[in-house]
C-alpha cells in the first residue's frame, strides 16, 4: 500500500495566492509532523522504483508539482529538518525564470537527496501532442534535468493530470520507470506506471488529513472535478473547482 500525497505551492502567506492547491509552510510543518507520528513509513523514490506489489506494509510518497520558488525556500528546509526525501516534478523550460527555482537550486535538491521527476519541458498538456511533439517534451526535459542532478531521470508527472495510453507509451520508451497521475486513491497494489496520489489543497482540514492516513477518505469531489474538467473550457473548470471545493469545506 503507497500512499502518495502531491502538493503544489507551499507559501509563508499564502493568502495572496488564491489558487485551491496553494497552502502554508505552517501546514506542510503539521504534515510532516502528523506522518512522523503516524504508523505509515516513508520510501525513498530510490525504493519506490523497486516496489514490490504484493507487499503490505503502508508507506509514503511525498511529492511537489511545478518546479516553483517556494519549493526550494519552503519546502526543502522543512523536508532536510525532518530528514524526509521527496520528488520534485519540474518543467525544464521554466527553470532560471521568474518565480521558479533555478540551476543550482536544483542541483542542489539533488544532492540532499531528493529526486528531480519530469513535468513536461514547457508544462503544457502533452496527451494531445503529435507522437513528435511527445517525444521532443520528452528529450528536452531528460536531458536537461539529467545534465542538472548526473541522473537520468525515471519519474514523470504529466502537467496537469492529463494522461492516456499513447502518452504513457511515450514516457516508458524514453526510460520512465514511474508514472504519477493525479487520479485520487490509494495504491492497494501499486501499478508504478499508474500510480494514483492525493493532491492537497488549502481546503484540507487536519480531521480530512488524518483520514487519508488511516486510507479512510473517499474522493468524491475529485471524482466531480474529474468530469467537469473533461467538458469544460479550463477557465471555467478553475471557477468551478475553486466553488466546489469550498462548498464541500463548509458542509
Amino acid at each position: 500500500m503507497i500512499l502518495v500525497l502531491t502538493y503544489h505551492k507551499v507559501l509563508q502567506d499564502p493568502r495572496n495566492d488564491p489558487d485551491l492547491y496553494t497552502i502554508s509552510s505552517d501546514a506542510l510543518a503539521r504534515h510532516l509532523e502528523w506522518l512522523a507520528r503516524s504508523p505509515i513509513q516513508p520510501i525513498s523514490p530510490s525504493d519506490l522504483l523497486q516496489w514490490p506489489k504484493d507487499r503490505k506494509e503502508p508507506a509514503y510518497v511525498l511529492t511537489f508539482d511545478d518546479g516553483t520558488q517556494d519549493h526550494f525556500d519552503n519546502v526543502l528546509p522543512l523536508l532536510e529538518q525532518k530528514r524526509r526525501q521527496a520528488i520534485f516534478f519540474v518543467p525544464s523550460s521554466k527553470i532560471n525564470r521568474d518565480g521558479y527555482v533555478s540551476s543550482q537550486q536544483v542541483e542542489q535538491m539533488s544532492r540532499c537527496g531528493h529526486t528531480i521527476g519530469l513535468h513536461g519541458h514547457e508544462h503544457r498538456r502533452m496527451d494531445n501532442l503529435g507522437e513528435e511533439d511527445i517525444h521532443v517534451q520528452f528529450k528536452l526535459s531528460i536531458d536537461q534535468i539529467g545534465k542538472l542532478t548526473g541522473q537520468r531521470p525515471k519519474i514523470f508527472a504529466p502537467p496537469g493530470g492529463y494522461m492516456n495510453g499513447r502518452l504513457r507509451k511515450a514516457a516508458l520508451d524514453s526510460g520512465v520507470q514511474v508514472i504519477r497521475t493525479m487520479i485520487w486513491g490509494y495504491n492497494k497494489r501499486p501499478d508504478l506506471t499508474a500510480l494514483a496520489c492525493v493532491p492537497v489543497n488549502r481546503y484540507m482540514t487536519e480531521h480530512q488529513f488524518h483520514d487519508v492516513l488511516q486510507f479512510r477518505s473517499r474522493a468524491i469531489t475529485y471524482t466531480l472535478k474529474q468530469a467537469l474538467k473533461r467538458v469544460l473550457p479550463m477557465s471555467m473548470y478553475m471557477s468551478l473547482r475553486d466553488a466546489l471545493m469550498g462548498w464541500f469545506r463548509g458542509k
